[in-house]
């Protein structure tokens, strides 16, 4: 075998272990990305009316980490799912807070760099529906529910931590845009003092 035909057989072996390991790589990634179906999954796999207190609060944390790592999209997808609902009412207190304590910043955050990156008419039009829910949140028995639900020291440190995340990470065309939404959040606010 001549050197030249050698080169050639070693050089295609090599593209090709490079091609598997590429495939590999993006199969594997891909398994690891997390999804709102994933979080799902993970909380219809153990209820926490089943585990105990130290099981309860590692399930809780595991759920924060998988929230996290959802970008804004699928973030929205989670929550407006009934299983996050359910595990919510089974949480403690306590739990309420640990849990809200790991996912709030992160949250925030992911939402202020979502509305950053959105077409000033796209935001525009997400800010005129959320201001309409939540007026119908705030006629309706909604408020109430939640507030039962999350406990005052809670929505309050939800709006805190909106405020925050709006103060330091929106840049000045979304502050701009998002105004009327943190007003009427105000205005909510208010009216339950």
């Amino acid at each position: 075998m001549t050197s030249r035909r050698r080169l050639w057989i070693w050089t295609g072996l090599a593209v090709a272990i490079a091609w598997v390991l590429a495939a590999g790589s993006i199969a594997f990634f891909r398994g690891q990305r997390v999804t709102s179906e994933k979080v799902v999954a993970y909380l219809r796999e153990k209820p926490l009316r089943d585990l105990s207190d130290e099981e309860r609060m590692r399930r809780i944390e595991g759920l924060a980490d998988r929230v996290n790592r959802l970008d804004f999209e699928e973030r929205q997808k989670v929550r407006f799912e009934k299983e996050i609902r359910r595990i919510v009412l089974e949480m403690t207190e306590a739990e309420r807070v640990r849990y809200l304590s790991l996912t709030l910043p992160s949250g925030m955050k992911n939402m202020m760099e979502a509305f950053n990156k959105m077409p000033p008419l796209k935001r525009k039009q997400v800010v005129h529906r959320a201001i309409t829910e939540l007026s119908r949140y705030s006629e309706g028995g909604d408020r109430a529910e939640m507030e039962k639900t999350l406990g005052d020291e809670n929505v309050k440190r939800i709006a805190a931590e909106g405020m925050k995340a709006f103060l330091s990470e929106a840049n000045s065309q979304t502050k701009l845009d998002l105004q009327p939404l943190f007003e009427q959040v105000q205005n909510i606010l208010q009216m339950g003092r």
